[in-house]
């Protein structure tokens, strides 16, 4: 591993070194304008491998990746009018567009839903590396994936197990880089401005609900791809309380589509049904290492709150589990209040028939 100090007088001397290391399927930690990032050629399978030695896969996340202009990005993901604005409006800078891939790179880059995160970092350096490289590599942070993000090679390399420094080739020191926020992450496959993590840029604020997620969707098919979305988004959330999702709109609006693509999330292979008839439905769920279960209720045949207590609804806000409640707005109040004990979290999911093939649906917390 070889650690060189940066400033603009050897910058000629960086580039050639890091060129180097793309080339031959190495590593390097490089400065950005949020935090260090670590970078592999994205094309190579076997330079993504080491990456993944290095930090643990999370599923269904796709890596970001850097690229030199919207030129280049287009060659490896579909830009709609959407990402268009973002790359006219904000790049370079430290916004993450996430668009459908076209898999022209290396297997586990992409996520398991084909979509690929791209940054054009306003970073001189970077942006000199990649042009010269020619095609995009991985721009995810430095740190392992159970640490902080680092602002610094010092608090990169503490605690830093001997077999993972020993998987770098290259490090870039900048020095102390300023505490900024992350990338502001932004998923536009549906065409819309979907924030899937608030970062360093704030794009836009909406009222006073967080975290909004919105989509038009024109097909079954594009209404549980949304469901997928949502779910990813709060994917980490269970892993210490009960994410629920109350899902709130007239007959035929899309809530079993979109509670099918949370347990397409989930890798759930079960065919799920509505749960009008049943009331519930219960499905096993395995997501990388973790297990839990996927509950789907449907209220709309249930007259009294005390009805879900006897089919046993209580016992499921747990860590670990996903419950999605359609017509949860029928006993709203008393949901809130038992969820709320259990310290579980709530996302509301808003349905608007449009035709019979539209949809217009909003998440929020």
């Amino acid at each position: 591993m070889e650690l060189i100090k940066y400033n603009k007088n050897n910058s000629k001397i960086i580039i050639k070194k890091a060129l180097a290391v793309l080339k031959n399927g190495g590593i390097f930690v490089f400065p950005t304008e949020t935090c260090y990032g670590i970078g592999t050629d994205a094309t190579k399978k076997s330079a993504i491998n080491k990456l993944y030695s290095y930090k643990t896969r999370r599923e269904g996340k796709p890596l970001s990746v850097v690229v030199a202009d919207i030129k280049m990005a287009q060659k490896y993901v579909e830009i709609n009018e959407m990402a268009e604005n973002l790359y006219k409006s904000y790049l370079p800078g430290p916004i993450t567009v996430v668009s459908k891939g076209k898999g022209k790179v290396a297997k586990g880059v992409e996520s398991e839903y084909g979509t690929l995160g791209i940054r054009i970092p306003e970073h001189e350096l970077i942006l000199d590396i990649v042009k010269n490289f020619g095609k995009p590599f991985t721009a995810t942070s430095a740190n392992m994936s159970y640490l902080p993000k680092p602002y610094s090679i010092k608090a990169l390399l503490k605690n830093m197990p001997a077999k993972n420094l020993e998987l770098i080739d290259l490090i870039i020191d900048a020095g102390k880089l300023p505490h900024r926020e992350t990338s502001t992450v932004v998923d536009t496959t549906m065409n819309s401005l979907n924030i899937v993590r608030e970062g360093q840029l704030n794009i836009y604020k909406k009222s006073d609900k967080k975290s909004i997620l919105s989509a038009q969707t024109e097909s079954a098919e594009e209404t549980i791809n949304f469901g997928s979305m949502n779910m990813l988004k709060y994917i980490d959330e269970p892993l210490s309380k009960p994410l629920v999702f109350f899902l709130v709109g007239e007959l035929g609006g899309g809530k079993t589509q979109f509670a099918k693509g949370i347990a397409r999330c989930l890798n759930i292979k079960d065919l799920v049904k509505s749960p009008t008839f049943t009331i519930l439905n219960e499905y096993n769920y395995k997501f990388g290492e973790r297990r839990g279960k996927f509950i789907h209720v449907d209220t709309w045949r249930i007259e009294d709150i005390n009805d879900l207590e006897t089919i046993g609804l209580d016992n499921y806000f747990s860590v670990n589990n996903i419950i999605a409640i359609e017509w949860a707005n029928k006993f709203s109040n008393d949901l809130k209040k038992k969820i709320k004990k259990t310290g579980g979290k709530i996302i509301n999911v808003i349905f608007n028939y449009l035709d019979d093939d539209r949809r217009a649906i909003e998440t929020y917390e």
